[in-house]
C-alpha cells in the first residue's frame, strides 16, 4: 500500500509538471517611453521628432499638459515638436504622449529651449540683430526702431525677456525713462510708457530686478527705484530715491549699474572716479545711503563705462574707455573690497578695445558682447569665461550697412 501511494504521488507530480510547462506565465507589458527619452535641447524655432514606444494604439501629444501645445511653449503633432520663437519663462517644457485608449499609459520627455541671442545697439536709432551665434561683418540690422517723443539719445537699456519688454534710458537732449512692450517685434517709431524722472537728468545706468519687479535708474545726482515697473502707468514716479550731499561723487554722468538679483545686490561703476560701489539689500535702499563696499582696480583704468555681472561665476565685467585693454574682470565680486587686482582682462595692442561703452554678458551661451563706441562696432567674444589677455574677438559686427556712430549702450535678449 505504501508503494502504491508513492507511485501515485509521483505520477501526480509529473502531471502537474506537464501542465505547468504547457501554460507559461503571461509576460509583463513593455514599459512605454518616448524616443528620444530626454532631456533634449532645442534652439528656438527648430524641431525635434519624438516616437511613442510600446503604446497600445494611437496617442495624444501635449506640451506642458496642453494638447497640441501653444505659441509660448511650442507645438506638437504626430510627435513633431516645434520649439517656440522665444525661450519660455521656465527655460524648459515637457513633451508628453498619452494613450487614447488607456489614459493611464503615458510617457514624458523634458526639452530645454535655448536661443542664439538678439543684440540691441543703442544709437540715435536702435539697431536689432539676431542670430548672435553666427552674425558677423558688415550686415544690416534685422529691424530698427526709435522712441516716439522728444529728441533723445538712448544710452542704457535693461529688460525682462520673459515678459518681452525692456526699459530704455535717454540722456542729454532730454532725460527720459521709457518702457517698451512687445520688444521682440518693436519696429519703426515706438510709443512706450514714459516714467517720471522727478526732474533728475542724464539717466545713464539701468538695471531691472524681474524677481521683485523693480527698475533701478541711475541719474546724475540720484539713484531711484520704480516698483511694479513692468505694469506701471504713464508718469509713474519712483518709490524710493537715494540721494544727498554725501553721494554727489557717486552719482555722476555716464555711470552704470548691474544687479545680482538672487542676493539683492546692486553694483555701481562710477565713470570719472574709476571706482566700483556695492549696495547690499538693494530693494530696501532709501534716503542718503552710501555704498556698503567700494572697490578700486589695481590696473591702469581710465574711465569706467560698461558694467555687467555673471551670477553663475560671481564675476563682474567692467568696461573701460581707453585704447587697449578695454574690459576688466573682477572675481569674487560679491565680497571683493578695497584695492582689487582684476582676475582677467580683454584687449591689448594687437586686438584693442577702444571704448567699451557697454559690456553685456550672456550666461546661457557664455558670451560677452562689447559695444565699442570708438570702433563704431560690436565685438563678440564666445567662451568669454575662459578668455584672458590680448585675444581676438570671435566676431566683429559693423560697417556701412550698420551705420552706428558712437553707440552708447546695448542689451542682449537671450530668449530670442
Amino acid at each position: 500500500m505504501r508503494r502504491f501511494r508513492l507511485r501515485l504521488l509521483t505520477l501526480t507530480a509529473a502531471g502537474l509538471l506537464v501542465v505547468s510547462a504547457c501554460t507559461p506565465p503571461k509576460p509583463a507589458p513593455l514599459a512605454t517611453y518616448l524616443d528620444p527619452a530626454g532631456p533634449v535641447e532645442a534652439r528656438v524655432g527648430t524641431s525635434v521628432t519624438f516616437e511613442a514606444q510600446n503604446f497600445p494604439g494611437a496617442v495624444e501629444w501635449a506640451v506642458d499638459g496642453v494638447v497640441g501645445g501653444a505659441p509660448g511653449i511650442g507645438s506638437i503633432a504626430d510627435g513633431l515638436f516645434v520649439a517656440p520663437s522665444r525661450v519660455p519663462a521656465m527655460g524648459a517644457v515637457v513633451v508628453s504622449a498619452t494613450s487614447e485608449s488607456n489614459p493611464s499609459e503615458t510617457a514624458t520627455a523634458s526639452v530645454t529651449i535655448t536661443a542664439p541671442g538678439t543684440v540691441y545697439i543703442l544709437d540715435e536709432t536702435i539697431y536689432v540683430l539676431g542670430a548672435l551665434d553666427t552674425v558677423e561683418g558688415d550686415v544690416a540690422a534685422d529691424r530698427t526702431f526709435t522712441l516716439a517723443g522728444p529728441a533723445n539719445s538712448p544710452i542704457a537699456m535693461a529688460g525682462a525677456p520673459a515678459l518681452d519688454l525692456a526699459f530704455i534710458a535717454a540722456a542729454w537732449d532730454s532725460s527720459r525713462i521709457v518702457r517698451v512692450n512687445s520688444l521682440s517685434t518693436a519696429t519703426g517709431e515706438v510709443t512706450g510708457t514714459e516714467f517720471s524722472t522727478l526732474g533728475y537728468t542724464n539717466p545713464t545706468g539701468l538695471a531691472y530686478d524681474q524677481e521683485r519687479d523693480i527698475l533701478y535708474a541711475l541719474f546724475e545726482g540720484a539713484l531711484v527705484a520704480y516698483h511694479g515697473a513692468s505694469t506701471a502707468g504713464v508718469g509713474a514716479v519712483p518709490d524710493r530715491v537715494v540721494a544727498g550731499p554725501s553721494l554727489t561723487d557717486w552719482f555722476v554722468n555716464d555711470s552704470r549699474l548691474a544687479l545680482d538679483v538672487a542676493n539683492d545686490r546692486l553694483f555701481l561703476a562710477v565713470s570719472e572716479w574709476v571706482t566700483l560701489g556695492v549696495y547690499d539689500d538693494a530693494s530696501a535702499l532709501d534716503g542718503e545711503v552710501t555704498p556698503d563696499r567700494t572697490m578700486t582696480l589695481d590696473a591702469p583704468a581710465n574711465f569706467f563705462w560698461g558694467l555687467d555681472y555673471d551670477a553663475s561665476r560671481d564675476e563682474l565685467y567692467v568696461g573701460d574707455q581707453k585704447l587697449g585693454v578695454g574690459v576688466y574682470v573682477v572675481a569674487n565680486a560679491s565680497a571683493a573690497t578695497g584695492l582689487v587686482e582684476p582676475s582677467r582682462s580683454l584687449g591689448g595692442p594687437t586686438y584693442p578695445l577702444q571704448g567699451a561703452s557697454q559690456v553685456i554678458y550672456d550666461v546661457t551661451n557664455d558670451r560677452l558682447v562689447v559695444i565699442d563706441a570708438y570702433g563704431d562696432d560690436v565685438k563678440v567674444y564666445d567662451d568669454a569665461s575662459t578668455l584672458n589677455g590680448d585675444v581676438a574677438p570671435t566676431r566683429v559686427i559693423g560697417g556701412p550697412l550698420l551705420p552706428i556712430v558712437y553707440p552708447f549702450g546695448g542689451f542682449i535678449d537671450p530668449a530670442q
